[in-house]
């Protein structure tokens, strides 16, 4: 396998891992992954999904949402160039992220938590979860029901009690929706807090927990 070669793929890799490119290019990157280990290595890195674990503290969780904003933005920024092209067609496109609906989708199905032999969770996700979504958006909840960085809401650290994920998807007008396929993605929490009593998928927009492990305290 040539290093010119492979250094072109390379280029390719972040817009076929987010599903942006064109059909012809998805094939040629397609076929040079099923004979090349180390592109694939590289594919496998850009797929996997930040790990949160259970002991992190509030700072800790501030400072990975800073880091996926700057993915969102770079994810947003390949998008609009790869899908200026549409322009000489007359069309304009609209580019934002948004939170992936839990009923819409079908959630209750393609997302949840297990628990490994060494006591570890795991959040998991299939179907459209793993399909749609580019990333895993953390929370925490406190007894009084407030969300941590939720709008309007008071969050007190000192009664945190659940742990929550609201995944994000990429949404393009005039697209709707994107088939990427289907994978089953595997993120690490690690070990249960003693403070965090549930773990739950978090429909942001509405204000909804859904308990995806452990039982939430009654208020």
């Amino acid at each position: 396998m040539s290093k010119q070669n492979c250094s072109m793929m390379r280029d390719l890799l972040p817009l076929y891992a987010d599903g942006v490119c064109s059909e012809e290019t998805r094939k040629a990157v397609s076929e040079h992954l099923a004979v090349c280990s180390s592109c694939r290595a590289m594919l496998e890195k850009m797929n996997r999904k930040v790990a949160l674990s259970a002991e992190t503290d509030i700072s800790a969780i501030k400072k990975i949402r800073k880091k996926l904003l700057a993915v969102r933005i770079a994810v947003i920024a390949a998008a609009v160039i790869i899908l200026a092209g549409g322009l000489y067609a007359g069309y304009i496109w609209a580019v934002t992220d948004c939170s992936m609906d839990y009923v819409k989708y079908d959630l209750a199905n393609n997302v949840y938590v297990e628990e490994d032999g060494s006591g570890d969770l795991w959040l998991c996700t299939k179907g459209n979860a793993s399909a749609l979504s580019i990333f895993a958006y953390p929370t925490l909840s406190d007894s009084s029901g407030g969300h941590l960085g939720h709008d309007g809401q008071s969050f007190d650290a000192d009664k945190k009690s659940g742990m929550g994920y609201t995944l994000k998807m990429m949404r393009i007008s005039a697209i709707s929706p994107f088939t990427y396929g289907s994978r089953e993605l595997r993120m690490r929490i690690g070990k249960p807090d003693p403070e965090i009593k549930y773990i739950f998928y978090y429909d942001d927009v509405n204000d909804i927990e859904y308990v995806l492990w452990g039982e939430k305290p009654q208020t």
